[in-house]
């Protein structure tokens, strides 16, 4: 047969043929010379119905908002963007809306001035006064094209400062807090939580009100399960609700969400605070960071004496899946999640080295070279998060890459930025950071999700169609490279993009038309991007994904463990989604067997697990498309470790898909 083979050099036309063991050979052409291409064991079938619209408990249309936000305040952006043309290249052409805000009560006091005890209600702050300060006091107002551009308000989730709010509220801590920063929370929640939903109110204007609220950044450990720091949370919901605002509370915003780690027992801390908070909270949060160690040379989840923590990817999907059943078993609801914070922190000991090793160097540019390896690294695990993200549009309702404009005003050289001036000290001359590459990968995906499939755990995939536009995305989680073909109908014309890392470590960025379709090579943790464009497309059938949870959570698996997922009017669904979250000890082994109503499936295990598996845990989310026919009313799916050592299941799902 022959094709269209692509690969990071090129599109070139293949011949192809099995030998004795069965793998596939391309033989073709490159700059004119015959090539033996070594495929491997063949690529895998990524299928994309662009006519068949794909919903998740109703919600299809994808909110560029929620994903590809930036980790910046909003207020003034147009202003603090210092040109028209920058900040039309950031909003208009990339499509970046500003997504999170670091303190509000704290500014409140500190910059506005506006916080003082109440002389006849100790304890509490002078309302009284705070109505006399913003009496006379302009809030700034956005131009008429940034208005216009965020439709009308910023989407912003804010959170507050340690330690932000007055002393005459009183603290509480605990030992462990007092001797970790002299962490603190007001101990008069009540005058705590009023001061909350005044300082939203007076601070903001309806255009950049914040749509979310934690009332603390990453709180300390030793408060989350602490009764009186639920109590906060809650009442500051009640507080914020009885002045009709228009801003979401929730919590506790913390700091990791690694809550596979020790089969699934991390989970506690979370939990103790959604039972706290009688799960009636606006939403509940954490952060989602990779952060990755050193192993044989490259960046991973480390080893025993070193861990790291890979949670982008399967682990993540297996936390979400959590978090939903848990709630729905216990309050009979999934509850929103926001993430205010998300990326991936890289050893920055191996960077250096890698840069001696590849570039050595000085000065400025060498700088920013050995930088863009930190960019690429923060890169690819926003790109791995925000895949799974969308693939929970029901319950993830804003998750922030934590990416910042710029940090001149503090740290000219923070790590974490699109911009810094150059020299890190020329403020008239701003130079971009390789991290613009996630948003110019990603800068006009949108329209509806539409039916996509992949069979290989490694390839995250996502399909939208924009009219008689297709944009497919797939990223490589793991560090070898994998082949694939799309079945889909061919396009009139494609573009791809990709985003990868370079020999050196640095990331490039790639973006080609292609002339044919054919079948594609994606390298190790390389994201594409392919916009097909079609001369008509019309949707055909729209299919709506119900999720079904399992009748426990976090459950260690001995023998062989069953778990009961009802699914009402099964006879319906066109076709089914399984998911079992999986944690095990590294020295128990990765295997795992799952059969749904007596009939064993396929479980293969991803190449990312060599990056995942940090020599203490390993944990992932088996997803298998099921045909309907397997699924009943009751069903039964068994989990068995073949190898017999320990593990848990966090939780098990079936998505059933029924047409509409």
């Amino acid at each position: 047969s022959h094709g269209w083979l692509w690969t990071k050099e090129g599109v070139w036309p293949y011949l192809y043929g099995h030998d004795e063991s069965g793998w596939l050979y391309f033989l073709g052409k490159k700059n004119g010379k015959p090539v033996f291409y070594d495929w491997g064991a063949g690529p895998v079938t990524l299928r994309i119905d662009p006519t068949c619209i794909r919903r998740i408990r109703g919600i299809s249309e994808l909110r560029r908002e929620t994903y590809f936000g930036l980790c910046d305040k909003g207020s003034g952006f147009d202003r603090r963007s210092k040109t028209t043309e920058r900040y039309r290249y950031l909003v208009q052409e990339l499509g970046i809306t500003p997504g999170r805000r670091l303190g509000v009560v704290h500014q409140f006091q500190r910059y506005d001035k506006a916080v003082r005890e109440d002389p006849n209600h100790p304890g509490y702050a002078d309302l009284e006064f705070i109505k006399q300060v913003f009496e006379d006091k302009v809030l700034e107002e956005p131009g008429e094209e940034f208005r216009s551009d965020m439709n009308g308000r910023l989407e912003i989730a804010a959170h507050g400062y340690h330690n932000a709010f007055p002393e005459f509220m009183g603290k509480l801590s605990t030992a462990y807090s007092i001797n970790d920063g002299n962490r603190y929370y007001p101990e008069n929640i009540d005058a705590a939580a009023e001061l909350s939903a005044q300082a939203l109110k007076w601070k903001f204007s309806d255009f950049d009100r914040p749509a979310f609220y934690e009332p603390v950044n990453e709180p300390h450990w030793s408060f989350w399960r602490e009764n009186s720091f639920h109590q906060w949370h809650t009442k500051t919901m009640q507080a914020v609700k009885s002045l009709n605002l228009d801003v979401k509370v929730g919590g506790p915003c913390l700091s990791v969400g690694y809550y596979y780690k020790n089969k699934y027992k991390a989970f506690d801390g979370l939990k103790s605070f959604i039972d706290g908070t009688g799960c009636n909270l606006d939403f509940y949060s954490f952060h989602a960071y990779d952060f990755l160690k050193e192993k044989d040379g490259d960046f991973d989840g480390g080893d025993p004496d070193a861990p790291g923590r890979i949670t982008s990817g399967m682990p993540l999907e297996s936390v979400l899946d959590l978090v939903s059943n848990y709630t729905m078993n216990e309050y009979g609801k999934e509850v929103d999640v926001v993430l205010s914070e998300h990326g991936a922190y890289g050893d920055l000991d191996l960077v250096e080295k890698l840069a001696e090793k590849h570039f050595p160097g000085e000065g400025f540019e060498w700088e920013m070279k050995k930088r863009s390896i930190v960019d690429f690294n923060m890169v690819s695990g926003v790109i791995a998060n925000t895949m799974v993200f969308m693939d929970h549009p029901h319950v993830v309702k804003k998750a922030v890459p934590f990416i910042l404009l710029e940090s001149m005003d503090w740290n000219a050289s923070y790590y974490a930025t699109l911009y810094v001036p150059h020299g890190f000290e020329d403020k008239t001359n701003w130079v971009e950071t390789k991290q613009i590459l996630f948003y110019k990968l990603m800068r006009d995906i949108r329209g509806h999700r539409v039916d996509a499939a992949s069979p290989d755990p490694d390839l995250q995939l996502q399909a939208f169609v924009d009219g008689r536009t297709v944009f497919v995305i797939v990223n490589n989680l793991s560090a070898t490279t994998h082949k694939f073909s799309l079945e889909m109908p061919a396009p009139e014309s494609m573009t791809v993009r990709r985003v990868g890392r370079n020999p050196d470590f640095t990331p490039y960025y790639r973006e080609k038309s292609v002339t044919a379709q054919g079948l594609a090579e994606i390298a190790p943790r390389e994201a594409m991007v392919m916009v097909l464009r079609y001369k008509e497309l019309s949707p055909g059938k729209t299919v709506d994904e119900i999720p079904f949870y399992g009748n426990r959570v976090r459950t260690s698996v001995v023998g062989t463990t069953d778990f009961t997922v009802n699914v009402p009017d099964a006879e319906d669904a066109v076709y089914a989604e399984l998911r079992v979250g999986i944690s095990r000890p590294s020295s128990a082994g990765r295997a795992v067997a799952i059969s749904l109503n007596g009939q064993e499936l396929n479980i293969s295990e991803e190449d990312a697990a060599e990056r995942i598996d940090n020599g203490v845990d390993y944990a992932t989310c088996k997803i298998i498309r099921i045909p309907s026919g397997l699924i009943k009313t009751a069903n039964t799916v068994a989990v068995t470790f073949p190898d017999g050592g320990e593990g848990a299941v966090g939780a098990v799902v079936i998505r059933a898909a029924f047409e509409k």
